[in-house]
């Protein structure tokens, strides 16, 4: 592969990645959308906000699904930190407290 073509094929790859980039952010917005209504719909109905089994399960389901090559570890991490965030927007908004 000379140069140009090395060049061509990383270009060509970068795009791919941006528009996975773009495709992640859609998809985790709508998580917290999804996550946001659950939080109204538990709230009205009087029941708990947190449910750290359903986290749980949740965190032990990523590991099962994941196919790499990402480690299971790394990818429980990231799960975290996702669920952590949108609990983070809850809180802002008072829907409940850490």
């Amino acid at each position: 592969m000379d140069n140009a073509d090395t060049q061509g094929r990383i270009e060509e790859l970068r795009n791919r990645v941006d528009e996975v980039d773009r495709e992640l952010i859609r998809i985790l917005n709508e998580r917290a959308r999804i996550v946001q209504e659950i939080v109204g719909i538990k709230a009205h109905a009087g029941k708990p906000l947190f449910d750290p089994r359903r986290e749980e399960e949740i965190l032990r389901r990523v590991a099962e699904v994941n196919e790499g090559p990402i480690y299971d570890s790394s990818m429980r991490e990231i799960f975290e930190l996702i669920l952590h965030r949108i609990r983070d927007l809850e809180v802002q908004r008072g829907e409940f407290s850490r």
